[in-house]
């Protein structure tokens, strides 16, 4: 039996923790309403600076997706976006 769940997180300008939602497999996506990129990565991810450094997230344009992402809960994930209303949708698997 294959349990799927989806849903929507609200845009931080700061780094902000996904749900928590047990899974196998997530997916996250850029709103295509979005004015501006979301970044996706682990506690404390920043927004692409031009600088080299370890927390830097996976930069997300309007409609963009990461593709299926194998973790054990979708709280594994952090965002921080350009503008607080530029949201995302995931989508997980168990």
């Amino acid at each position: 039996l294959t349990t799927i769940a989806t849903g929507e997180r609200q845009g931080s300008v700061t780094a902000a923790v996904m749900p928590t939602v047990s899974c196998s497999l997530a997916r996250i996506k850029a709103v295509s309403s979005n004015v501006g990129s979301v970044f996706i990565g682990i506690a404390g991810v920043t927004k692409v600076n031009g600088t080299t450094d370890a927390t830097s997230g996976l930069e997300l344009s309007a409609s963009e997706e990461t593709g299926w992402m194998p973790t054990d809960n979708l709280n594994r994930f952090y965002l921080i976006c350009d503008n607080a209303g530029d949201d995302v949708t995931y989508m997980t698997m168990t």
